[in-house]
């Protein structure tokens, strides 16, 4: 049986609690900031859990040290690779040189098991504190993405109504050094103006025509990015659900809500919705 004190079990439990602390930070926290900026405040913390590692005298410590960075190193690889898409082939070239580097490192050994010394550590810590400092202020500042959203002036129903019609295209600026996620406007659509001739016939335990619905689709994929001074658009597509619309064509208005009007040509409005949507239908 392996004779195990309290000391080493309280040291290997706060090992694996600040991994597990920095595996979630990254994986499960939303900063509101670039991946970049996420991804180098969890190195900037490894790095001082590194400094930590080569000041103390404990071998224990420094070996439990390392297996902190070496684990949320490769967390924060795959988190990387899979936030950008990478690819496997980046995922494959990733590891083997994160293999080699450690492979390497450990010639650079001294007697007690320690990289660096603790004045130089401390320093190297300093360095990247520094570094993702400037990062952040440059990231807070030149702020985030700006999302413009060009609509159509009229759209033609060719087939089923509740088709890929397309009524609008999203255009995602990023002006900043680094890169951004989408994260996309809560835009809504209504059908405004009088929409009675295209309502769906009554069905028999109701005597009043179900109003006209509608609901945009933007197409932005999942967990997209837009890299440094670089752009992306996206089709905003229209799901109508409409009796007798083949062949019409329907003016589309950007407004600044539903509007409330049930009179006149019937048209399609488009604005940014609430987190309690508005009515998307024509009553």
């Amino acid at each position: 049986m392996v004779d195990i004190d309290s000391e080493t079990l309280f040291n290997a439990a706060a090992a694996a609690l600040t991994t597990i602390a920095i595996l979630f930070f990254v994986f499960s926290v939303e900063l509101g900031v670039s991946p970049v900026s996420k991804t180098l405040i969890a190195l900037a913390f490894l790095t001082g859990v590194f400094a930590i590692s080569q000041r103390t005298t404990d071998r224990q410590l420094t070996l439990l040290g390392y297996g902190v960075v070496v684990v949320s190193v490769v967390g924060i690889f795959f988190n990387f690779v899979t936030t950008f898409d990478l690819g496997s082939g980046a995922t494959v070239l990733g590891l083997l040189l994160l293999a080699a580097a450690l492979f390497g490192l450990r010639t650079r050994f001294d007697g007690g098991n320690r990289l660096l010394t603790g004045t130089q550590a401390t320093y190297l810590f300093g360095a990247v504190a520094a570094l993702v400092a400037l990062v952040l202020v440059v990231d807070v500042v030149t702020g985030g993405l700006a999302y413009e959203l060009q609509v159509e002036n009229r759209i033609e129903i060719t087939e089923s109504p509740r088709g890929n019609v397309q009524v609008a295209t999203l255009v995602v600026n990023n002006p900043t050094p680094l890169p951004e996620r989408v994260e996309t406007p809560n835009y809504a659509v209504c059908a405004a103006g009088d929409w009675s001739e295209y309502r769906h016939p009554s069905e028999p335990e109701r005597e009043e025509r179900p109003p006209v619905r509608a609901h945009l689709n933007v197409q932005d994929g999942y967990n997209e990015h837009v890299m440094s001074f670089g752009s992306k658009t996206y089709p905003v597509t229209l799901y109508l659900d409409a009796a007798n619309t083949t062949g019409e064509t329907f003016p589309v208005e950007r407004t600044a809500a539903c509007p409330d009007d049930e009179t006149g040509e019937p048209y399609i409005a488009i604005f940014q919705g609430e987190t309690n949507n508005p009515r998307p239908y024509a009553v």
